[in-house]
């Protein structure tokens, strides 16, 4: 069976992701995602194919990364009792499609969500993204 396939929102400075990806709102099966960076930089410039995710209390989500990333990820999480920790099965970065690309190419209105949207539900932007990916075509 296909995974779904979402376009993941992520602030610039958490890309590329490390072993895992982790956020306060997930789909609860394994997914693919094209990575979307927001400001400064508004463009889809990656894709992580995700495994089941860990669904548990931030505490114990945080105790399962890297030392380092530990703090970070509380404070992202902060008072969620509940969260999602994604491991990461293979992940790329290729040239990316601007935001402006993507207004040009598919949708003048098109506005990125702030957390994620599945793809199979906009079959025309999901095309655009994926023959960008794997033609290289700019």
């Amino acid at each position: 069976m296909a995974k779904t396939l979402i376009l993941l929102s992520l602030n610039p400075q958490h890309w590329p992701l490390e072993e895992y990806g982790y956020r306060r709102r997930f789909p609860k099966d394994p997914v693919q995602a094209y990575i979307y960076l927001t400001s400064p930089r508004m463009e889809i410039s990656g894709f992580v194919d995700f495994g089941k995710p860990i669904i548990g209390p931030p505490q114990e989500l945080a105790d399962r990364v890297a030392p380092h990333k530990r703090q970070e990820m509380l404070d992202y999480f902060g008072a969620k009792p509940q969260g999602f920790l994604s491991p990461i099965i293979f992940r790329e970065t290729f040239d990316p499609i601007p935001l402006r690309t993507l207004r040009e190419h598919v949708n003048v209105n098109f506005q990125p969500h702030p957390s994620y949207l599945v793809l199979d539900n906009h079959p025309e932007l999901r095309d655009f993204i994926q023959a960008w990916h794997r033609s290289g075509a700019r």
